[in-house]
C-alpha cells in the first residue's frame, strides 16, 4: 500500500519569507557587532603578551652576557653613515648590527653579539609589527626592539652605564633596557631619550627616538632585573605624533608636564656623566 504525504491545512509547505531572512540576517548582524570588539581586544592582548613574552627572552639573553662578561653590559653601538634614517647604523661588534628600517632579512640580528645567547630571530620582533622594510608594503621587517641608549651606548661613553652593577638612581628594576619602538621612529639598536640632568637634543622635553603605540596605545619594555612590562600612553600629543605619516625622532612632547615623556624619562639614568 503507497504512503501518501497529507497537507494539513494551516501548515506552510514554503521556505523563508524575505521578512524572515532580513530578520535572521538582523540578528547575525548584531551578534556580530556584538562579538567584534571582543575578538579584536582579545587578538590585542594576545598580540601583546606575545610582545612581552619576546623581549623577556631578548632580557634573559642580555642577563646571560652579562653573567658572562664579568657585569659588563653588550655594546649598543650606534654611528652615523649620514643623517638620514637609511645612514643609521649599529656595527657587528654590538648587541645586534645594522638598520631595521633598511635590512632585507635577519642578518643583522644573527651577527649581533647576543644571538649566540637565543638564536630565534623572532623573539626581535613584535607581533603586531606590521610594517616593512622602507616602507614599500613588501618584505616585512625582522626588528622591532631597541636597546636604551644608556645602556653602554659606544658615542658618550662617559654619560652612560657599562655594567650592570653600575645602574642606580633608577635602580635596575626601574631602568629599562630594551623597548618596543614605533615603527616609524626604529633605525639602528639605540632608542634615545633625554635624561633629567642631561639634555642631548633640542631640549629637556623633546623626545629623540619614539616608543610603540601598537599595543593598545601602548608597549613593551623589559627592565635590568629581568622583568618586562607593558605600558600604556595617556598623553593626546602621544597618539598625535604617532599619527604623523613621517619620521618620528626628535618630536616635541606637550611640555615639562606630559606624563608619558616624564614616566619614560624617569626609566633612564637620572645623573650625568656616569663614572
Amino acid at each position: 500500500m503507497q504512503a501518501h504525504r497529507l497537507n494539513h491545512p494551516g501548515k506552510s509547505s514554503h521556505g523563508f519569507t524575505l521578512i524572515e531572512l532580513l530578520v535572521v540576517i538582523a540578528i547575525i548582524a548584531i551578534l556580530a557587532a556584538l562579538l567584534l570588539p571582543a575578538l579584536s581586544s582579545a587578538k590585542g592582548k594576545a598580540q601583546t603578551i606575545g610582545c612581552l613574552s619576546n623581549y623577556r627572552q631578548l632580557q634573559l639573553a642580555w642577563q646571560m652576557y652579562v653573567g658572562d662578561y664579568a657585569d659588563n653590559m653588550p655594546v649598543n653601538d650606534v654611528f652615523n653613515l649620514s643623517m638620514n634614517r637609511a645612514g643609521l647604523i649599529s656595527s657587528t661588534n654590538s648587541w645586534m648590527s645594522g638598520n631595521a628600517f633598511t635590512d632585507i632579512d635577519a642578518t643583522s640580528i644573527q651577527r649581533g653579539i647576543l644571538f649566540p645567547y637565543n638564536q630565534s630571530v623572532n623573539i626581535y620582533k613584535c607581533p603586531a609589527d606590521k610594517s616593512t622594510v622602507m616602507d614599500q608594503g613588501v618584505i616585512p621587517r625582522s626588528r622591532s626592539v631597541s636597546m636604551s641608549m644608556y645602556m653602554n651606548l659606544n658615542q658618550w661613553p662617559d654619560n652612560v652605564w657599562h655594567k650592570l652593577g653600575q645602574i642606580h638612581n633608577p635602580g635596575p628594576s626601574q631602568a629599562f633596557v630594551f623597548i618596543d619602538e614605533h615603527e616609524k621612529s626604529i633605525q639602528q639598536g639605540g632608542f634615545g631619550c633625554n635624561s633629567p640632568n642631561w639634555t642631548v637634543y633640542m631640549g629637556a622635553t623633546t623626545w629623540i627616538s619614539f616608543p610603540a603605540t601598537r599595543h593598545n596605545n601602548g608597549c613593551a619594555l623589559t627592565f635590568a632585573d629581568g622583568h618586562a612590562e607593558a605600558w600604556h600612553w595617556k598623553e593626546p600629543v602621544t597618539s598625535q605624533i604617532s599619527a604623523k605619516p613621517v619620521w618620528i625622532v626628535l618630536q616635541s612632547s606637550s611640555g615639562p608636564a606630559d606624563r608619558d615623556y616624564n614616566r619614560l624619562k624617569q626609566a633612564v639614568a637620572q645623573n650625568a656623566p656616569i663614572q
